[in-house]
């Protein structure tokens, strides 16, 4: 019994000597390096304007609506749960490009806002990777009159062109897609890769497609006539009633309104499939990396607010479609934690073989790791130092709304819940009632956001509180870093063209 005694504190020493590091200690296993997409690879971003994701067939949809927009996401990497900066169309675009939160490169609130011509666009740091660019928009919301065409070398506008023979509209799906194919042949023989943004604009009110789409899914075994809209006198209501700009046709069944805003997306997605088959005949989808998304949602009756977006910051506006694809390069998957517009910008910029800080660009990471399945890679010692006052990984952003002065409304979220501060009144009573600061909501059991479930989950609204303080309190970000001044020139009147298409949507 001595000498078992003795042994045993033998071997005790001997395991404390290990733990002090008087042995070798085993090498830590290495991290598997996540492989890059491939530098110089060519870049189409196709956008959609006013496009909820939950109206795609591939984000589980009851209507065809999609199926070229669903063939992608099926061969590619489908982000479910993509979420907008803020869902107005200047203001989100403003962040796509710039990969920064509107809180701090101040485009908020409006749409037809010029950007800072000292903003680094991501056109201009593709072009300084000598890629060849050019873009087709149809929203005078992002045109040149507001500095959007910073960094291309065509930025084709379509409401600026006259209208074709036979008197079709210009801003059409169809009319996009022409123009975008007259800019195949010059990209292919630039000897560049390419950047190529498309942006359609037909799901945006008034909903108006054009035959044989326009009745498509008029009385299917989705419609229901039962639920009315009160019509109003008021030319531009939007809660609890439409008013009379929006009024097609005198119907007041809200089914008739939803069935035409999904036949705008079935004629653009027609005509997205038409010009990536011209893409594919030319050789031009070879080496090409696909992105596809959109600016924000639509709200339709969803919390009794019609037809438009900007004002709330439900899902209805802020979650979008997230597809990016890459015959060859990624491999089909779904992702379905929560991941922010901002972080497209610097994915682009890698796989133009531009040359990233920490994994970001702006204030976007790049999403490479989470399109190849892996874990994205530990903060660097420099990204450490600065941890406590970034966000935590994991975590989507946003803001929305009418109020001036900060006072909109903003968000954080996880992979369940969504906690929304709304500082005023007005903007209360829409959300949690009057009086009511904080409203949490369960996307798990509750997407469409119809129950405040604070007082059941009170530790998660103090976790995401905290949050939100840490980032919408973190020191402004400048976001004017161009010192050449970008490309705008001279300032810039809004021309009539341009005017007119802004208050046919409803802008002015």
């Amino acid at each position: 019994m001595p000498h078992t005694r003795v042994l045993l504190l033998i071997l005790a020493i001997a395991a404390l000597a290990g733990t002090t590091g008087c042995t070798t200690p085993e090498p830590e296993a290495a991290t598997p390096e996540i492989a890059p997409l491939p530098a110089g690879s060519n870049i189409l971003l196709i956008t959609v304007d006013t496009l909820r994701a939950d109206h795609l067939s591939s984000y589980g949809y009851v209507r065809p609506t999609s199926p070229v927009i669903d063939r992608l996401a099926a061969e590619g990497v489908r982000f479910d749960q993509a979420q907008v900066q803020w869902p107005k169309t200047t203001p989100s675009f403003a962040s796509i490009f710039t990969a920064s939160y509107a809180k701090d490169n101040q485009i908020v609130r409006t749409a037809g806002q010029p950007v800072s011509c000292k903003f680094s666009m991501l056109a201009e740091m593709l072009k300084r990777q000598g890629y060849a660019t050019a873009a087709v928009v149809a929203n005078a919301a992002v045109g040149s009159d507001f500095y959007f065409d910073q960094g291309f070398d065509e930025f084709i506008e379509t409401w600026k062109l006259h209208e074709s023979q036979k008197g079709s509209d210009p801003n059409r799906a169809e009319a996009v897609t022409n123009l975008a194919i007259g800019q195949l042949d010059r990209l292919k023989a630039s000897g560049k890769p390419y950047f190529l943004w498309v942006h359609y604009l037909d799901p945006h009110a008034p909903y108006e497609p054009p035959a044989p789409y326009r009745d498509r899914f008029q009385n299917d075994e989705h419609f229901d006539p039962s639920v009315r809209i009160p019509l109003s006198d008021k030319p531009k209501q939007q809660m609890f009633g439409i008013g009379s700009e929006r009024v097609l046709d005198g119907r007041d069944e809200l089914a008739f309104y939803v069935a035409r805003y999904d036949a705008e997306i079935a004629y653009t997605d027609e005509q997205i499939g038409r010009l990536l088959n011209e893409m594919k005949a030319r050789g031009l989808l070879e080496k090409t990396l696909t992105a596809f998304t959109a600016d924000h949602g639509e709200s339709l009756g969803d919390h009794g607010y019609y037809f438009d977006h900007g004002r709330f910051s439900f899902q209805t506006c802020l979650r979008v479609p997230l597809v990016l694809h890459y015959p060859g390069v990624l491999t089909a998957r779904v992702d379905k934690e929560p991941v922010e517009l901002i972080h497209l910008a610097p994915t682009l910029l890698q796989a133009a073989g531009a040359k990233l800080t920490n994994g970001g660009w702006m204030q976007g990471r790049t999403l490479t790791a989470r399109l190849r399945g892996q874990k994205e890679p530990e903060r660097s010692r420099e990204e450490a130092k600065t941890a406590e006052a970034a966000p935590t990984p994991g975590l989507a952003f946003a803001e929305a709304g009418w109020e001036t002065n900060n006072k909109w409304q903003k968000v954080a979220r996880d992979s369940r819940f969504k906690l929304i501060y709304a500082q005023t009144r007005p903007e209360q009573r829409w959300i949690g009632g009057e009086g009511v600061r904080f409203a949490l909501f369960d996307l798990a059991s509750d997407p469409g956001e119809t129950k405040n479930v604070a007082d059941q989950f009170s530790k998660d609204v103090e976790r995401l509180k905290r949050e939100l303080w840490k980032w919408d309190r973190a020191p402004r970000v400048n976001v004017e870093t161009d010192a050449q001044g970008g490309t705008c020139g001279e300032q810039r009147a809004v021309s009539k063209e341009t005017e007119d298409l802004l208050r046919s949507l409803g802008y002015l």
